[in-house]
């Protein structure tokens, strides 16, 4: 059944996308990162499915990023029914509808024990553009265009499977996440890109 899940979601409906493909650039990495770094006002709808062990389930996704500060919604994964979060880097406010309503300084440990989805969330905050958490050293692979295949940090594996434009960036459409048991799929389905703070992508490849 867990696995089911994954598949299902898997073969969910999401933007068209293509696969990182050719030999790394790495002069191509550096400039991407460079304008990625500069997205502080971002917003992603999609589907999540994940797996923690015995666990499992899929739902759906809706997080919006403005500067350091977030504030997201899973509907559906475990038992939880929904989960909102909100916060930044010092401490989230999360909420469930079975009752949960706590404040955690250590969000990645607290989901595991409270809710038992082992979200690393606040690096997922840079993953989902498709790139490293600035406070933690990483090891990674690029494609020709810069884009990021595969990144290692904090003891996660991210494998990145699709990329699609939106304003004129390339930003990650399904990714997978891992760590010994876990494994997170992601699949996004719309990119909204706030206008008024994000650097011209121009000379991005």
């Amino acid at each position: 059944m867990l696995v089911a899940s994954l598949l299902a979601l898997s073969g969910c409906a999401s933007v068209p996308g293509t696969a990182p493909t050719g030999a790394p650039d790495e002069a191509a990495w550096q400039l991407r990162r460079t304008q990625l770094e500069k997205l502080a006002d971002w917003e992603l709808q999609g589907r999540v499915g994940i797996i923690n062990g015995k666990d499992g389930g899929s739902g759906s996704m809706d997080w919006k990023q403005q500067g350091g500060v977030l504030a997201f919604s899973f509907r559906g994964p475990f038992g939880a029914g929904s989960l909102q979060v909100q916060g930044d880097a010092n401490a989230l406010w999360v909420r469930s509808s079975r009752g949960d309503d706590f404040i955690t300084t250590d969000p990645e440990q607290d989901f595991s024990r409270r809710l038992r989805i082992p979200l690393p969330v606040l690096s997922m905050r840079y993953w989902m553009l498709g790139l490293p958490d600035p406070t933690a050293p990483f090891t990674k692979s690029v494609d020709a265009h810069g884009h990021l295949v595969t990144l290692a940090q904090r003891g996660w594996q991210v494998d990145y499977q699709d990329y699609a434009s939106f304003k004129g960036y390339d930003l990650p459409t399904r990714l997978l996440i891992e760590r010994a048991s876990v494994r997170i799929k992601v699949a996004v389905n719309n990119w909204q890109l706030n206008p008024d703070t994000r650097q011209s992508p121009a000379s991005v490849p």
